[in-house]
């Protein structure tokens, strides 16, 4: 019978994808740090934009502190909106090397 899967296992698949995609991009040889540093971005934002097997899309949610709306308005700042979702799109077309 099937089942979701547990917050634990989610975050289990997710950080092993992270492990799988940080060994795969050190370990190629011929490529620039650079390279394989903006990969592993790339590869990163392709999982969060749910573009990876095995792992759904995901929001990215801000979430300030609940004293920097009023503290930056005082200081005449700009201010992160509690709850704003920053990826309503796929950020991995957004990357740029």
């Amino acid at each position: 019978m099937s089942r979701a899967y547990t917050a634990e296992e989610a975050r289990k698949m997710f950080l092993d994808h992270m492990r799988n995609m940080s060994r795969y991009w050190a370990n190629l040889p011929d490529i620039s740090i650079q390279h394989r540093l903006d990969g592993l971005c790339f590869s990163f934002l392709s999982m969060i934009d749910g573009a990876t097997m095995g792992l759904p899309g995901m929001d990215i949610v801000l979430r300030p502190h609940e004293s920097d709306k009023e503290f930056h308005t005082e200081q005449g700042e700009d201010y992160f909106e509690d709850g704003m979702v920053i990826n309503d799109c796929q950020l991995h077309e957004e990357w740029d090397e």
